[in-house]
């Protein structure tokens, strides 16, 4: 791999960016929105310690050190919470101290990113206890997503429900690839039932997605977008209204029954 100069002109930017939201840690580097190297290591329980060795080695890789870097991004999530706030933290600590832009980009954001091009995407990211982050997007012509609704975290039906009045659907993200057989039966179900004539079809997600990261960061500094220390904060994603009302008993069993199925 082709490594960078140690003074990269204004021009060409270099771009660092950090994901600590998942269960792997990904780091991507970029000159003017090509990558120049990234990885993915699996999360232990040193993470905070580890990160920056792994952004050391990753920037000696590509001839580089933490000076060159012109511009920073990091996952905002959401995602687990104690590695959102060491990956932010990380961030905002080399921005502040370097006086470099920093943009914050949503995991399903990311998510979306890699789903190439569709009339719509929806983003579905493993949360916790069996649930999923889900958000629907639009792609503009440079292919960032647009989001469509808000993101929500819930049962996988749940989130599919959201989504059922769209016709060609594309999903994209782990949980979508690991709820294959559900999305297959709900399509099924729906074209039986004559709600569904067209198609949606699964994606499989970049596993770095410090790169679609780093993409979609590039794509807002082209577009002028302030990226700043202060406007970047973490996303918690609260619950869907039907799931709070469903967790303190003030719905039915019908309502009960739909959100345990598959």
């Amino acid at each position: 791999m082709t490594a960078l100069s140690n003074h990269p002109p204004a021009s060409a930017p270099v771009l660092l960016a950090i994901d600590t939201s998942s269960s792997v840690t990904s780091l991507c580097v970029t000159r003017n929105g090509g990558v120049v190297q990234s990885l993915n290591n699996k999360l232990d329980e040193n993470r905070s310690e580890k990160l920056w060795v792994e952004i050391d080695g990753l920037l000696r890789g590509a001839g580089l050190t933490i000076a060159d870097v012109d511009l920073f991004a990091v996952c905002v999530g959401p995602g687990g919470f104690t590695g959102l706030r060491v990956g932010i933290a990380a961030a905002k600590g080399f921005a502040t101290a370097a006086g470099k832009p920093l943009f914050g980009v949503t995991s399903l954001e990311a998510t979306a990113a890699d789903a190439g091009a569709g009339v719509a995407v929806v983003s579905l990211v493993n949360a916790y206890k069996g649930e999923v982050y889900s958000q629907l997007f639009s792609l503009d012509c440079e292919g960032a997503p647009v989001a469509e609704n808000e993101a929500l975290v819930s049962t996988f039906r749940v989130a599919l429900d959201r989504v059922t009045h769209i016709e060609r659907l594309v999903l994209v993200g782990d949980a979508a690839a690991e709820n294959a057989v559900g999305v297959a039966t709900l399509t099924s179900e729906m074209r039986s039932d004559g709600l569904l004539s067209g198609a949606w079809e699964i994606h499989r997600s970049n596993p770095s997605r410090a790169e679609a990261i780093a993409r979609l960061a590039f794509l807002k500094y082209r577009k002028n977008e302030a990226g700043t220390v202060e406007g970047v904060a973490a996303c918690y994603v609260q619950r869907a209204e039907a799931e709070i009302k469903l967790a303190k008993g003030l719905l039915g069993s019908k309502i009960d029954r739909v959100r345990r199925q598959p």
